[in-house]
C-alpha cells in the first residue's frame, strides 16, 4: 500500500493503532499512533490527515541493524525535518547524487510518481523525524500564486507541473526547529491535540514559504551542496568551534578544509543556516555567558578571555548582541531567559 493509500484510509481499520477524529463541519482530522514492535526494530510511528493533499508522518524509531528500504515516488512535496539519526537516500536516476540528511536539518524533496528511492537508516541511533507531506493544491489553498514569490527554480520543482526529482537542503533555524519539536510531540491522540498539529503545520508552512521567497533577495539560501561539501563544511565549523576568539580567516578555514572561499561562505550559510562571522560571534557570546554566570573573575578578564582588547569593546558587543550590559547579567542571569535557543543552536 503506497503511502497516500495510508493517508486516504487512516482511521478505517486501526489495526493496533490509537485513533482520534475530530468532526468538523467541512472537514474531518484523524490522527494515528502505532507501536512498532519486530526484531528489526521498535519505536512508533504518528500520522496525522489534515485534509485529503495535507499530512503529517512523525517517527521515533530504531533498528536493530541498518535499515534499507525502497521508496515509491508519489509526487509529494516533502519537507523532511531530521530531529536525530541519520537518513541517506539513494535516487535511480542517471546522474543523481546520494543525499545525507542529518541531525538538524531540513530537506525539501519531490519525488515523481513511480520514480524509486532507496532509503538507508544506520542501524543502533534513535530516529526521530518529522515530515509534511502535501500537494501543490494545499500550498495554493493557502498562499495562492505561492509560485510567483518564490526563485525560478524552487517554483519549477515545487510546481504543479513539475516532473523531475527535486532536492533542497536548508537551514533550520532555532524558531523554526521549537515549532517542529512541538508539533513532534503533541499528543494526537486526543481530538485537541489535532486542533495543535494543524495550527502547528500553518505556522512552519508559512516559515518554509517565508525562508523560500527571501532567498530571491539571498542566494545563499538555496546552495546545492554535495555530500562532500557537506562534510568540509562540517570541518569547518569543528574549526570555528575550537577557535573563535578570534575566528581564522573564511581563507584560512578555506585552505583548510579544501573548498573555495565561495562555496565556503555560501554553504556555510546554507547548512547552518548563519554566515561564517555569525556563528563565530555566536559561540564567543554564549562564552560570555558561560563565563559570567558561572565565575566571579572581573569583566576586564572576561573580555580579555573572549579576544577583545578592550573591556569597553566587549561591553559594546555584549550589549549589541543580548541589549543588556554585562554587569546586569550577571547580576541577574534570569534578565536573559531567552539566551536558550542561542546556546542550544551553538551545540547543535
Amino acid at each position: 500500500m503506497c503511502l497516500q493509500d495510508v493517508f486516504d484510509v487512516l482511521g478505517d481499520d486501526p489495526g493496533g493503532s490509537t485513533v482520534s477524529r475530530l468532526v468538523r463541519p467541512n472537514d474531518t482530522l484523524v490522527g494515528a499512533t502505532h507501536q512498532i514492535r519486530t526484531d528489526a526494530g521498535n519505536g512508533h510511528c504518528g500520522l496525522v490527515r489534515l485534509a485529503s493533499d495535507l499530512f503529517v508522518l512523525n517517527t521515533n524509531l530504531s533498528f536493530q541493524k541498518d535499515a534499507l528500504c525502497p521508496v515509491i515516488g508519489e509526487d509529494f512535496i516533502e519537507l523532511h525535518f531530521r530531529l536525530s539519526g541519520r537518513l541517506s537516500l539513494y535516487p535511480e536516476s542517471e546522474g543523481a547524487e546520494t543525499v545525507d540528511v542529518d541531525k538538524g536539518s531540513l530537506l525539501i524533496w519531490r519525488q515523481p510518481q513511480g520514480m524509486n528511492i532507496m532509503e538507508r537508516l544506520e542501524a543502533n541511533e534513535r530516529e526521530s523525524s518529522m515530515t509534511i507531506y502535501l500537494r501543490p493544491s494545499a500550498l495554493e489553498r493557502y498562499f495562492g500564486d505561492y509560485a510567483a514569490s518564490l526563485p525560478s527554480a524552487v517554483a519549477v520543482g515545487l510546481g504543479a507541473e513539475s516532473n523531475g526529482l527535486f532536492f533542497l537542503r536548508m537551514a533550520c533555524y532555532p524558531r523554526l526547529i521549537e515549532q517542529v519539536r512541538e508539533l513532534w510531540s503533541i499528543d494526537i491522540a486526543r481530538s485537541r491535540g489535532l486542533v495543535q498539529a494543524e495550527a502547528l503545520v500553518m505556522m512552519i508552512l508559512c516559515e518554509v514559504v517565508s525562508m523560500l521567497e527571501d532567498a530571491h533577495d539571498d542566494s545563499t539560501s538555496l546552495c546545492r551542496l554535495s555530500d562532500v561539501d557537506v562534510r568540509c563544511l562540517r570541518k569547518a565549523r569543528d574549526l570555528i568551534r575550537g577557535q573563535y576568539t578570534p575566528p581564522p580567516t573564511i581563507e584560512e578555514i578555506a585552505r583548510a578544509v579544501g573548498l573555495s572561499a565561495t562555496k565556503l561562505k555560501s554553504g556555510f550559510k546554507a547548512l547552518f543556516g548563519k554566515s561564517i562571522s555569525q556563528y563565530a560571534n555566536d559561540l564567543r557570546m554564549a562564552h560570555a555567558l558561560e563565563l559570567l554566570r558561572k565565575s566571579d573573575i572581573p569583566i576586564l578578564l572576561v573580555a580579555e578571555a573572549l579576544g577583545y582588547e578592550y573591556q569597553n569593546s566587549f561591553t559594546v558587543a555584549f550589549r549589541r548582541h543580548f541589549k543588556v550590559l554585562p554587569k546586569d547579567y550577571r547580576r541577574d542571569p534570569m534578565i536573559l531567559a531567552d539566551a536558550a535557543p542561542l546556546l542550544a543552536c551553538c551545540d547543535s
